[in-house]
Order: C-alpha cells, then sequence, then structure tokens
C-alpha cells in the first residue's frame, strides 16, 4: 500500500530537496511564488546536522 501522499507534501519536498542542492534562496521564493523570504527560510530550508557539517567544512579552506 502506498502512503497518502498530498500535493502540498510533493511541493513542500520538492522545495526543501532544492534548498538542500544548494539553490539561491531568493530564486527558490521566486519558484515557490512566496512574496516573503521568511517563508522559503523557515518553512522549507530545514538544517541537518550533515548540512550543518558541510557548511563548516567549506571554512577549511580559510583557516
Amino acid at each position: 500500500m502506498l502512503p497518502h501522499i498530498t500535493a502540498h507534501i510533493l511541493r513542500h519536498t520538492a522545495c526543501t530537496r532544492m534548498a538542500e542542492a544548494g539553490m539561491d534562496p531568493k530564486i527558490l521564493q521566486g519558484i515557490m511564488g512566496h512574496s516573503d523570504i521568511s517563508m522559503t527560510m523557515n518553512v522549507y530550508n530545514h538544517g541537518s546536522i550533515e548540512r550543518m557539517q558541510n557548511e563548516m567544512k567549506k571554512l577549511d579552506k580559510y583557516m
């Protein structure tokens, strides 16, 4: 049996995956049609330990 998946769930997942892929937040805001960047950043841009670690690794070349 397949899980219950709505259009909203697909939209949320797509936006989250685009954010995880590093898409520019302002571009993602436009794609999603959000009038305010806070909607894009607060609802769809989830932080994870892995993403935090990857971002911190970017600083290695400056240390």
